[in-house]
């Protein structure tokens, strides 16, 4: 199958999970109308949980990659960002992500997870890819050797039930608006509540 053609399957694939559900899907509604037919389907995919499953890893790739830009260590000009800037950074391109398009982000956060064990595997894979982007804040923090373990998950986990409950009640549009409450929930374990606040107001300008 054509790289473009598979796109477009994968595409249509998460608009009809979150339009529909997993229950209301067929491979025949499905390639309705892209240009793929059913031999090309099949030799592409087992069955269409394969091709679901497909199409969730290709949306989560996308985002965390937009995240990771985000975090980049380096601006545009050449010179180092500080952690604070890079994690909002990241925060930024989360958020634009999944305010673009909001059945997009309950099919990310929600109908593709209630799928059962292997929707909540791949669900909670890609919340644990973030926390790479949250480490080196280790590096600058002042209490770094008190610091758990799993503080950058619990981090993570503090933002996604914040962005699950926000999205579930349909506000996905408006989630760039939380970016100064999300980025001081982030920092604050981290940096302190002063030096946390502080980011807090500059996301705030």
């Amino acid at each position: 199958m054509r790289p473009e053609l598979r796109e477009r399957l994968l595409e249509a694939v998460l608009r009809e999970l979150g339009e529909k559900g997993r229950e209301g899907m067929s491979v025949t509604a499905v390639l309705a109308g892209l240009g793929v037919s059913r031999r090309e389907f099949d030799a592409e995919f087992d069955d269409l949980d394969a091709c679901v499953d497909a199409a969730y890893e290709e949306l989560t790739s996308r985002i965390a990659a937009a995240v990771r830009d985000g975090c980049a260590g380096s601006s545009q000009s050449g010179s180092e960002r500080a952690w604070p800037d890079r994690v909002r950074g990241g925060l930024e391109a989360l958020l634009a992500e999944l305010a673009a398009d909001p059945l997009r982000a309950r099919t990310l956060t929600r109908t593709y997870p209630a799928l059962g064990p292997r929707g909540q595997a791949r669900y909670q894979s890609f919340l644990d890819s973030f926390v790479p982007m949250l480490a080196p804040g280790r590096e600058v923090s002042e209490v770094s050797r008190e610091l758990p373990a799993i503080v950058e998950s619990l981090a993570i986990g503090a933002v996604e039930a914040i962005l699950f409950e926000e999205i579930a009640c349909g506000r996905a549009e408006q989630l760039p608006a939380l970016l100064p409450s999300l980025l001081f929930s982030v920092l604050v374990p981290v940096l302190g509540p002063v030096a946390a606040a502080t980011e807090m107001e500059k996301a705030q300008r």
